[in-house]
């Protein structure tokens, strides 16, 4: 599986309302083999591994993919509301501690969606993932683990999309926002690359995201967002893969993959998300074959930061119904 160490620590402030201790994950280097458009990768990348204890009843393992700008650090929250399961966090490739991808000979690879959904098929089979385990994406993941399901054969339990993208941001009420940061990421590509990453690295973008995406937020909150975000949200390995990486969590959804998603699969959107609408939830959830739909009250996109404990629950519920029915 890879060399095993401890992962350093980052700051996390007091976080009450996820009702659960902190969880300390250990950081394991995996093999990566990834075969795409006549490339092939062999590398190396980092994954989060939270143990279970020893005297949890014996469960499938989750493996949860974060969203774009995330790493593992994202999930945390997420990993501790869930202290039976043994939870494994990959860094995506160019996000944390995980490189970008690269060919045998060290030429550059587009870091488009259908990468993402086959590095998310590479860490699987490294860690021996699918009967009996369960796959959750947030945000970005979600369309990353739709890709990967509607293209992999592997046998997973079940699928959780927290805070899925459901809808073309392009269109409708979502067009205006969405314009603006697409303007915001073409302005960083025509910068010398020191000053994009500067933009792209800027306190006063963090505070205008904050703004947008959070709802009903006390001050201790606000707090643990804005530090999680000026922490990690700079965590990119290159601008260039980072404007990939853009690009694919912008340009698709999961409403796309979904007629061939084929697992039993729950959407976990925040009742106040501004990121997805009403109507593109419940067109996500009639294109799966096996979908069903829980609605996160007071909460928005960054439903892993606002509301982790009813998060946790609704997967936790999930996970044991799909799990029996499988056994």
């Amino acid at each position: 599986m890879g060399k095993i160490q401890t992962t350093t620590q980052p700051r996390f402030l007091p976080a009450p309302w996820a009702e659960h201790s902190h969880r300390e994950p250990e950081q394991v280097t995996v093999p990566i083999r990834v075969e795409l458009d006549s490339h092939e990768i062999s590398t190396e990348s980092t994954v989060w591994r939270y143990r279970a204890p020893a005297t949890a009843p014996a469960s499938g393992r989750l493996l949860l993919v974060h969203g774009f700008r995330g790493d593992h650090h994202g999930m945390q929250l997420i990993a501790d509301g869930l202290p039976e399961f043994e939870v494994l966090v990959p860094d995506l490739p160019g996000h944390g501690q995980s490189p970008s991808l690269r060919t045998q000979n060290g030429g550059r690879v587009e870091h488009s969606l259908e990468l993402y959904a086959a590095f998310v098929e590479a860490v699987a089979h490294a860690m021996d993932l699918g009967e009996g385990d369960c796959l959750v994406g947030h945000s970005f993941g979600s369309t990353v683990c739709s890709a990967h399901c509607a293209a992999s054969n592997r046998n997973w339990s079940g699928l959780v999309l927290s805070a899925p993208i459901s809808n073309n941001i392009f269109r409708g009420r979502l067009l205006p926002g969405a314009a603006l940061v697409d303007l915001y990421y073409r302005f960083t590509e025509v910068l010398p690359e020191s000053a994009g990453d500067a933009v792209l690295r800027s306190t006063t973008v963090l505070e205008v995201m904050n703004l947008t995406l959070g709802v009903g937020w006390d001050d201790q909150l606000a707090a643990f967002v804005k530090d999680q975000h000026r922490q990690f949200f700079g965590g990119y390995s290159d601008r260039q893969t980072l404007l990939e990486s853009y690009r694919a969590s912008s340009r698709h959804t999961a409403t796309q993959f979904a007629p061939a998603v084929s697992v039993p699969t729950l959407l976990l959107p925040g009742a106040q998300d501004s990121l997805s609408t009403s109507d593109g939830l419940r067109a996500l959830r009639d294109a799966l074959p096996q979908g069903r739909l829980e609605v996160i009250r007071g909460a928005g996109h960054l439903v892993h930061y606002e509301k982790p404990a009813q998060l946790a629950r609704a997967i936790r519920g999930f996970v044991s119904e799909v799990t029996s029915v499988g056994s």
